[in-house]
């Protein structure tokens, strides 16, 4: 807890003295496309969408998803081909009303957070963690907060949960993340709804302005889902990365992230 302390402090100073933050290959901004709820949508047309454009993304998915049960080898095999597969707990768990006020009418009274522990959430994201591994072999997770939530029972969860996963994903809002400030186990992201890939696309510009990373929150990709974006923004975006290789990195959450850690420790070491 203490070294990421001053890691963070160190990353934070950097930032200060104007220092842009190192992407690979001379790229000026960072991107990772994730996906929450493990639906079929997801196999259907996220990948093959991601694919056409010879990009990757991050799939979050609950141990609860009927698309895991019914069609547990393609999601095998999305991992194979470079997919990561991350933790979004077992039954998806969230609070009962929102940090904004929202009541969830959707959300079964077990499942709330309200009533959880601390405890019983790491308990519940550590057996997640062993579902993960039986299914594609990986060792090193990361977490997308259910509904962007980080208490259980009154407590945050944020502190507990960092020796379960290399990185964590929350927010919800239209905002980048500063790869030298930012903490690693809550990174904000935007949940993407009924946008254009036209908007999309700007906040990545305002990424490549800042040296800031974007990430994507989506749910449903041209149906599937409530929350949604329809499948031609989805490839337009897509479409636009693969041609702007040269300023944008494009890859996998849990990759980006590897990378923000590693940085951020070696600029600490000079």
């Amino acid at each position: 807890m203490r070294r990421y302390a001053l890691l963070t402090a160190f990353g934070a100073v950097v930032a200060a003295q104007g220092a842009s933050f190192p992407w690979p290959n001379g790229a000026k901004a960072a991107v990772c496309l994730t996906y929450d709820d493990g639906v079929d949508i997801h196999l259907d047309h996220a990948v093959p969408d991601l694919e056409a454009a010879n990009l990757r993304g991050t799939f979050y998915v609950p141990g609860s998803s009927n698309s895991l049960d019914a069609r547990m080898d393609e999601w095998r095999e999305i991992g194979r081909r470079g997919h990561e597969i991350g933790n979004h707990a077992v039954f998806h768990p969230c609070l009962r009303v929102s940090a904004k006020g929202a009541r969830r009418e959707w959300l079964q009274p077990e499942r709330e957070l309200e009533r959880y522990t601390v405890r019983q959430m790491i308990e519940e994201l550590r057996a997640m963690n062993t579902t993960l591994t039986a299914l594609d072999g990986g060792r090193v997770r990361t977490y997308a907060y259910n509904c962007s939530d980080w208490m259980a029972g009154g407590e945050s969860f944020i502190d507990p949960l960092r020796p379960l996963f290399v990185a964590a994903r929350g927010g919800e809002d239209e905002e980048l993340a500063d790869p030298w400030k930012v903490d690693v186990h809550y990174v904000p992201s935007w949940m993407v709804r009924d946008v254009s890939g036209e908007r999309m696309i700007a906040l990545v510009r305002k990424a490549i302005d800042t040296g800031a990373l974007a990430v994507f929150m989506f749910h449903g990709v041209g149906g599937g889902h409530s929350i949604d974006i329809s499948r031609e923004a989805h490839r337009e975006l897509l479409g636009w990365l693969d041609k702007h290789r040269e300023v944008v990195w494009t890859d996998t959450f849990r990759r980006v992230m590897e990378h923000v850690i590693a940085e951020r420790k070696r600029s600490a070491t000079r």
